[in-house]
């Protein structure tokens, strides 16, 4: 991350961008490897989680060469991968071992699955079912990682209602139902982040959304090019520090503004902040966008459970803002947060207590 800062004691004026997008990082060669050929990824997001999806994806026969943030991919195709790898190990990324699953059972690929200890404490059943329904061979699954997956006959297509609001299930489920024959229909009740239905749309794949119904089948699709926008999520940080900051004005450039990412600008702007956003275009299918923001006085909102999926990341930053603003903020329905890699909800109340803040 570069940043310009311009200015004295009382004035920035800082001009920055942040890492690029985790989601799209993990998808871009999750979903970017599936057709055979060599493309690049520039702004790969070299988080942990995102390199163990680049030593996954090499476990599985995918040659790729990373130089700083790019990475220079030459996948054989998906079904050219390797059908017996002995352990897959995804660490503590949640997002490899979920959309993982939906490729390995596609691919027909025996292996597997493993995780660090913080990991393997995390449910996985709720990825696991529809892809038992649609054909997949999964041994002795007990709720958790490791989960050994075995050679099956093939997918067959499904329709599947999402029983909780994950983008990682409905995931998993296309790329799983972009390998089967048939059509696959997902239905989201509540709409979660779409990287997905973009990147497989950018690489030529027939997917279409009426309604909450997500539909994909396995179609021609070829590699292409991928750029990865700046993560919004990351940005939210400097975002909210400007925000609560004096005289600051905060330019953040090439952020990825997609609907289901940007919900949080729309509730700091609800709260009272000063954000503009300038210079739009699209990459690869996703929208993005120089952010501009200036410190300002907030004050506190209700934020109710419908918009929870689409700020499950953004959650704990805006709990410090909300401490901050004037009034009381509420979130509604943040059970998701307690299953993530740690008790997110637990952690946002004793740190902000620590502070001397008000939460429960």
């Amino acid at each position: 991350m570069k940043a310009v800062i311009k200015g004295c004691k009382a004035n920035f004026d800082i001009i920055t961008t942040v890492p690029g997008d985790k989601s799209i990082s993990h998808r871009s060669l999750i979903i970017g490897t599936i057709p055979k050929g060599v493309y690049t990824i520039e702004n790969y997001a070299m988080s942990e989680d995102c390199k163990t999806t680049i030593e996954v994806l090499k476990s599985l026969g995918v040659s790729i060469v990373s130089h700083e943030n790019k990475l220079l991919v030459n996948s054989p195709g998906v079904y050219e991968f390797h059908k017996d790898v002995e352990i897959l190990d995804c660490k503590n990324s949640g997002t490899t071992a979920r959309l993982i699953s939906g490729l390995i059972c596609g691919a027909n690929i025996k292996t597997k699955l493993i995780g660090d200890e913080s990991l393997s404490k995390r449910p996985m059943g709720r990825v696991i079912d529809p892809l038992e329904v649609m054909g997949g061979n999964i041994y002795d699954f007990k709720g958790t990682l490791p989960i050994r997956f075995e050679k099956n006959r093939g997918l067959t297509s499904i329709e599947y209602e999402l029983p909780v609001p994950s983008a990682q299930v409905k995931s998993a489920v296309l790329i799983a139902g972009f390998l089967s024959n048939g059509v696959t229909k997902v239905i989201e009740p509540i709409p979660t982040r779409d990287h997905t239905e973009n990147l497989f749309k950018f690489l030529g794949a027939r997917v279409e959304k009426c309604g909450d119904k997500i539909s994909i089948e396995n179609s021609p699709i070829i590699c292409k090019d991928i750029i990865v926008p700046a993560d919004p999520s990351s940005a939210s940080f400097l975002i909210c520090a400007a925000l609560l900051g004096h005289n600051i004005k905060l330019t953040v450039q090439n952020v990825l503004l997609n609907e289901s990412r940007k919900t949080y600008i729309d509730i700091l702007k609800a709260m009272g902040a000063s954000i503009e956003i300038v210079g739009k275009g699209i990459v690869n299918n996703e929208p993005v966008g120089d952010l501009v923001v200036y410190s300002s006085e907030l004050k506190g909102v209700k934020i109710e459970h419908h918009i929870i999926p689409s700020i499950i990341d953004e959650i704990p930053v805006l709990s410090v803002v909300a401490a901050f603003a004037a009034g009381e903020t509420v979130f509604q329905g943040v059970e998701e947060l307690k299953v993530k890699e740690s008790d997110r909800v637990e952690g946002i109340v004793k740190n902000l207590r620590k502070a001397n803040l008000k939460a429960t």
